[in-house]
């Protein structure tokens, strides 16, 4: 009864030990790229605290965290829209700086991660990212 309000489509994907621990592999890498990007964003405020790498790594632990368990629950435009809200209230609070700031914080993080990942596309000669532009 209690398993029919999950949204259980990636739930069918984590069947054996080995699924799960490439799952949880795959979720480490992610939340490390997520850090570095998001330091290297919050460096850019002076005013921002707690700037150090095991700060930022909880910071996105947590985002994900909340991500995950809005998207377990809803779907779709509005669980997104509550997701983003719900991130910049977290970097917001966990770092000092205000939401408006941790809208720029945001939005620099996603574009050095574009940045990055076409500059090294260009080295290696092979497209990392493709851009809906």
């Amino acid at each position: 009864m209690m398993f029919q309000i999950f949204n259980d489509d990636w739930l069918q994907s984590l069947d054996t030990i080995e699924e799960i621990m490439w799952f949880l592999v795959f979720y480490l890498i992610f939340l490390l790229i997520i850090a570095i990007f998001l330091k290297i964003a919050l460096g850019f405020f002076s005013k921002a605290r707690h700037t150090n790498f095991g700060q930022v790594f909880i910071t996105s632990f947590l985002i994900t965290i909340a991500f995950a368990l809005i998207f377990l629950f809803m779907g779709g435009w509005l669980a997104l829209v509550i997701a983003i809200i719900l991130m910049w209230l977290i970097i917001s609070f966990r770092h000092n700086i205000g939401f408006l700031a941790a809208i720029i914080v945001t939005i620099l993080a996603f574009l050095i991660y574009i940045l990055v990942a076409i500059v090294i596309g260009l080295i290696i000669g092979t497209t990392l990212i493709v851009l809906p532009f």
